[in-house]
């Protein structure tokens, strides 16, 4: 969802939701969420929104039948019942209750919102949203009173970022929805996302993206860099970003021929991302659409620099593999017993 000018709230409702192992139980609103204030609804809709910048798109699963994951019938009632939408923001939350079972789930408010206007693959779905706030920030408040200033505090929650939350679009029903899904707190394992929404990854062109350029990460660091040199390593890794910046789709005997020269080294890349698939599940690593988005993300990932014991790095710039081939060399000099680099350039700033 690039587009959010056109979102709407049109309902929403707040509980607050203890952690059941502490046997915090959990408060129930009486009524949702008055939405007439301009300003309080553009907050709120800005505090659910931010967070919603990766690419990752999940469905809700379940071992056995779709119907039985809890937040996925939910979810299509909501859709299906709009005017019951309340009553099933307190079903979700007796449902976060029963897996708020771990020792480190925090207490907090249960956001429960319905948003309308959502734009998804070229149309206008509704949404429903589900947000967690679990830490608490202290905030200056300032009143003039008699030509004087006075300063108090208050704790409340900071509206720039979700501690924990989801969007569910209602769109592709019948295979899981499309969800979309935040959580910036780490101490709680999976909680969120396995106990409480049972999704799993969309196997969509992002994840295929991701997958194989995280499998040639792996592979640089796993295989390529014990049996050849850091230049050899960074060299694989600026020849692979820079095949998945300019093609447009993925074909992995192309791939290979592009970033590895020689035959054994292809054929070792090979049995290695066949293992490395069956290791993960997935299907295959061929003819899919890559993502640029995700190429873009995913750069930042990849190690572009050497570091020699000598506390000297030898930084690439981008990601362009004519650098480190023309202008850089690897060699060994027998009189000091030293490995060495010579670097080429006209100018230097």
């Amino acid at each position: 969802m690039k587009d959010k000018s056109q979102v709407r709230l049109k309902q929403l409702a707040v509980h607050r939701v203890g952690n059941k192992a502490k046997e915090e139980g959990v408060v129930v609103s009486k009524e949702p969420v008055d939405l007439h204030d301009d300003y309080l609804r553009d907050l709120l809709l800005n505090y659910f929104l931010a967070p919603f910048k990766q690419e990752e798109f999940f469905r809700f699963t379940h071992t056995s039948d779709l119907a039985l994951n809890e937040l996925f019938a939910y979810a299509t009632l909501m859709f299906n019942e709009p005017s019951s939408f309340f009553e099933y923001s307190v079903h979700i939350l007796n449902h976060l209750y029963e897996q708020s079972d771990h020792p480190k789930v925090k207490s907090g408010e249960l956001y429960v919102v319905h948003f309308a206007g959502c734009m998804m693959e070229d149309q206008e779905v509704d949404a429903i949203g589900i947000f967690k706030s679990e830490n608490k920030d202290n905030f200056l408040t300032f009143q003039d009173s008699d030509d004087d200033l006075n300063v108090n505090y208050h704790t409340g929650v900071n509206i720039k970022s979700v501690d924990k939350g989801c969007m569910i679009f209602n769109i592709e029903a019948e295979d899981g929805y499309r969800v979309k899904l935040v959580d910036a707190n780490s101490t709680d394992a999976l909680f969120w996302k396995e106990d409480f929404l049972n999704v799993t990854e969309l196997k969509d062109t992002n994840f295929n993206t991701k997958a194989v350029m995280n499998l040639c990460k792996d592979y640089s660091e796993e295989v390529f860099a014990q049996s050849e040199s850091k230049k050899a390593q960074v060299d694989f890794i600026s020849r692979s970003v820079d095949y998945f910046s300019k093609s447009e789709t993925f074909d992995l005997e192309e791939f290979t021929s592009s970033v590895i020269d020689e035959p054994e080294s292809a054929e070792r890349f090979k049995n290695y991302t066949q293992s490395y698939a069956e290791k993960r599940g997935f299907d295959h690593f061929d003819d899919f659409e890559i993502n640029k988005n995700t190429v873009r993300n995913m750069k930042r990932k990849f190690r572009n620099f050497i570091k020699l014991d000598t506390q000297i790095e030898i930084k690439f710039s981008g990601y362009n593999p004519e650098q480190s081939e023309q202008y850089v060399e690897r060699g060994f000099d027998q009189e000091r017993g030293m490995h060495f680099y010579k670097v080429y350039f006209y100018n230097e700033s």
